[in-house]
This record gives structure tokens, sequence and C-alpha cells, in this order.
């Protein structure tokens, strides 16, 4: 028993974290801002924005000229080729008419090089595909928004986490210290003859179950901060101390919402800033953007293409040595599908247009729901804060009569084990409280989408 008992208490002190004063602080806006600044999934999405950024930009390319160079050599004693080459480098002769030389000229070297200048001057399909490339840019870079905003409310999550885990330790190590303060006045009035041993071992059982919830709260607050360091971006093994914010929020960091003030919310005004300023709202309408777009470049498969063409080139004989010409030209291309491939496309555009429609309303109806619970359990939880601090200065208050009373034997040791154990209780609501308002007041900025330390009603 006493082994056990001793293995129990180096599992606590182990668990526990170490001295603050070896530690670094981090408030909850610093972890926010270390995590926009390095969590892989906000540098994922800013990627994926990048990449469509560039390919938008490919997409617009198309309403340019295109430039291209070539530079040839050929040599041949085939008759036609060198009589080709002849001609093209102005080395053509009378003699050269001559039945042998026209039907074996021997090798015959041309060297050639040419600049051409290619302006595509209708294609249906150039513009709603430009359209589409720029519709998924700005769905990217509105999923890259929403990434942003989700880790701040999973930073904010798990250092509530932390914050509660913690006090929940530092509740339950003062609890064992009053279990063993208990002890020893049950044993020496046990001595005196004023308590017996059912005393004694009712504050052994309550100091072994204190321990417990102890080495409990140290286990959930290291899992608490190895996942913090996670979304972070930092080492899972960094330590820290968890500052508890007092009153209203802390100051935001870079692109952190302020939350409003609890009670006096004005649903349907939150919920119409939900519809316009939410990324996923956005994303969800540049989605049916980019589907009407695809209707078009669809459509576009029934038109021609027009394009018109200029260029200059050398030939000679020689490298050095070279007649120029220039040319211009145009060209139409109209290329149509015996299997129907063109209106199957306008079919396929057409149910992907009303799949974006859908969706477009499925994402304003959770946006909805999102904003309402998230409403209310702001004002549930900042609630339960202001009862939370009454409640734990009762609690102690109760604690300390009920053991004066013990002391002077007008109260039994259950009553005493059961003041003890309501303080710790009262504690560990207060600061869960403290935690749930945190992440409520996350989750409200999130829902309604408010810009960077913007001020809410």
């Amino acid at each position: 028993m006493a082994r056990s008992a001793a293995l129990a208490v180096l599992v606590w002190i182990l668990a526990l974290p170490g001295p603050a004063s070896a530690q670094q602080p981090l408030t909850l806006s610093e972890a926010i801002a270390d995590a926009l600044a390095a969590n892989p999934r906000v540098r994922a999405a800013e990627a994926e924005a990048d990449r469509a950024a560039a390919e938008a930009s490919v997409a617009r390319a198309a309403f340019f000229p295109q430039v291209s160079y070539a530079e040839s050599w050929q040599r041949s004693n085939q008759p036609v080729s060198g009589f080709s080459a002849l001609l093209a480098a102005r080395r053509f002769t009378a003699a050269d008419f001559a039945i042998d030389r026209l039907n074996a000229p021997g090798g015959v070297s041309l060297f050639g090089g040419r600049v051409l200048v290619r302006q595509m001057l209708f294609d249906g399909r150039t513009r709603a595909e430009s359209a589409i490339a720029t519709g998924r840019h700005e769905m990217a870079a509105a999923e890259a928004v929403a990434a942003r905003a989700a880790v701040v409310l999973q930073v904010t999550e798990s250092y509530g986490r932390v914050l509660a885990a913690d006090a929940a330790a530092r509740a339950g190590a003062a609890a064992v210290a009053a279990a063993d303060e208990g002890l020893a006045v049950a044993e020496r009035r046990r001595a005196a003859g004023t308590a017996t041993d059912a005393d004694v071992l009712a504050f052994m059982v309550h100091r072994a179950a204190m321990r417990r919830r102890t080495i409990q709260a140290a286990g959930d607050a290291a899992i608490a901060r190895a996942d913090l360091n996670r979304v972070t971006g930092a080492a899972i093994t960094r330590s820290f101390v968890a500052i508890e914010p007092s009153g209203a929020p802390q100051p935001g960091a870079p692109d952190v919402p302020v939350a409003p003030a609890p009670g006096g919310h004005d649903i349907e005004t939150l919920l119409r800033e939900a519809e316009a300023a939410r990324a996923e709202m956005r994303r969800a309408e540049r989605a049916r953007v980019v589907a009407d777009a695809g209707i078009r470049a669809a459509r576009a498969a029934w038109l021609p293409q027009i394009a018109a063409h200029a260029g200059y080139q050398a030939e000679g004989l020689a490298a050095f040595d070279r007649a120029d010409a220039w040319f211009v030209g145009g060209e139409l291309t109209w290329t149509l599908s015996l299997g129907g491939a063109e209106a199957a496309r306008v079919r396929a555009a057409t149910a992907a247009q009303r799949g974006a429609e859908a969706a477009a309303a499925d994402v304003r109806a959770g946006i909805h729901v999102e904003v309402v619970s998230a409403v209310r359990r702001l004002e549930a939880a900042r609630a339960r804060v202001d009862l939370g601090a009454a409640a734990v200065a009762d609690a102690a208050e109760r604690e300390r009569i009920t053991r004066n009373r013990y002391d002077a034997g007008l109260a039994t040791v259950t009553d005493v084990l059961s003041a003890a154990t309501a303080r710790l209780d009262a504690e560990l609501d207060r600061t869960r409280a403290l935690a749930d308002a945190l992440v409520a007041e996350a989750m409200l900025a999130r829902a309604i989408g408010r810009p960077v330390n913007a001020t809410l009603p």
C-alpha cells in the first residue's frame, strides 16, 4: 500500500509542468499569432491560393498575342527539297532548269529562321476559361481565410483546455495539501480521544482521491500542451505557462477577431453580416460563378475559333547569307463532335451549376446555425463566469467555517470533506467557464466572419 502511494506521488510530480520561473509565459494572442505564421494547414491553404492565382494569370494570358521564334537547318539531295531551297534562298538560276540539275541537284543545305506573332481574334472558350480560373483563385483565397479562422478557433480551444487542466492540477495540489493538514488534525484529535479511526481513514481516502484527480489533471494538461504546440507549429515538448485572461478578452493578434459584449445580440443583423463576410459563403458564391462560366465554356464549343498571324523569316544556303521575307494570314477552325460531346458538356455544366446552387444554400443554412449556437453559448458561458467567481468565494468561506467547527468539535469529518470537495469543484467550474467563454468568443467571431480587431455589437 505504501509503495503504491509513493509511486502515485512520483507519477504526479513527473506529470506536473516544471516551475513557472523556468517556463516561458504564453498568452492566447501570442499562441494565435504563432499558429497563423507556422500552422501547416494555413501554409497549405495559402500555397493553394498562390497556385490558383498563377493559373488565373495563365488563363488571362490567352487574350494576348503569342510570339514564337524558330531556327532550322536541313540538307538533302531530294529534288523537291533542293529546288525549294534554291528558291527560298533566291539563288535559283536559269541553269537550274536543266533536266540533270533538276533530277540530281546534289546535297543542298538550307538555313532558316522564323519569327511568328499569333493573335486569337475570337474564341468563346477563352473568356469563359479565364472566368473559371479567376473564380477558382477567389475560391482558394476564401478557403485560405477560412483555414486561418479555423486555426484561430482550434488554438483557442486547445489554450482553453490548457487553462482548465492547469487550474485543475493547481486546485488538486492545494486539495492534497489541505487533506494532509486535515489528516494531521484528525490524528492529533484521535490521540486526544476526540476523534476515531474512521475520521483518520476518511481523510486518508479523501487525500488519495485528490491525488488521483491531480494526476489526471496533470496528464490532461500535458496532452493539451502537446496539442497546442502542434497547432502553433512549435516543438511538441515546448514548455510554457498559459496566462489566464482577466476581465475582457485579450487584445487580438493579427487577424484575431474581437468578440462581442454579452447580451443584446441582434440575431438577424448577425446573420446578414455572416452571409456577407464568411469566407465559406464567399467560396460557395464563387463556386456558383465558376459553374456559370463552365456553362458558357461548354456552349462556346459550338462556335468556331478565328485567329490572325504575321511573321518574318530569313532563309539561305549559308548560315550568314540569307534572303528575308514576310507573311501575314489568318485561320478559322471549326471542330464539332459527331458523337454529341458538345451537348453532353452543356448538360454536365448545367448539372454542376445546380449542385453549386444547392451547396451554397446548404452553406448559408449551416452558417445560420453556427451564429445562433455561438451567440447562445457565449451568453451562457459569460453568465457562468460571473457566477463562478462568487461560487468560489462562497465555497472557500464555507470550507473555512466548517474546518473551524470541526476543530471545535461541532462538525463531522464528512462535513469537512464535503466542503473541501465543493470548493475544489467550484474552482474547476469557474476555470472551465472561463475556457468555454474564450472558445465561445472565438466561435462567434468565426461564425460572423468579422475582420481583424473589428468592434462587434
